[in-house]
């Protein structure tokens, strides 16, 4: 005697949700009913209790991609940080350069400054000599 296991429409929808889960096909009434080759009313008239069931599952697909484009998200951001610190330690290194030079340019003016001064002293010498005819 075999005894013959009664696979009910409930039984269905939920093997329907968990395959569509696990293929990440789109969840709602109307795609499970697509898929058991049923009418969205059948699900609504018949199985009424199975509605929670797939929301459930559409929320939690919905919260699932959400969740992946966040991780997608903080991971682009991540990579923009970085990247950004590795600008900023270049336009630092830059700056000190920059710092560098301008300290060497400004020394070269002082120099300059100082030739000036000398040559305007010598100058004045020399028309203070040809004043008093020296």
């Amino acid at each position: 005697m075999s005894e013959s296991v009664e696979i009910t429409m409930a039984d269905k929808i939920d093997t329907a949700l968990s395959e569509m889960a696990a293929n990440n096909e789109k969840i709602n009434v109307s795609q499970v009913a697509k898929r058991l080759g049923i009418s969205n009313s059948a699900i609504y008239k018949f199985n009424p209790e199975k509605i929670p069931d797939i929301q459930t599952a559409q929320k939690r697909q919905k919260h699932k991609a959400e969740s992946i484009a966040v991780g997608t998200e903080n991971e682009q951001l991540k990579k923009e940080v970085e990247s950004l610190k590795k600008l900023n330690l270049d336009y630092k290194a830059l700056a000190d350069d920059l710092r560098k030079q301008n300290e060497s340019l400004w020394e070269h003016i002082q120099q300059v400054y100082n030739m000036y001064d000398e040559v305007l002293a010598e100058r004045n010498g020399f028309a203070e000599r040809l004043k008093h005819g020296l």
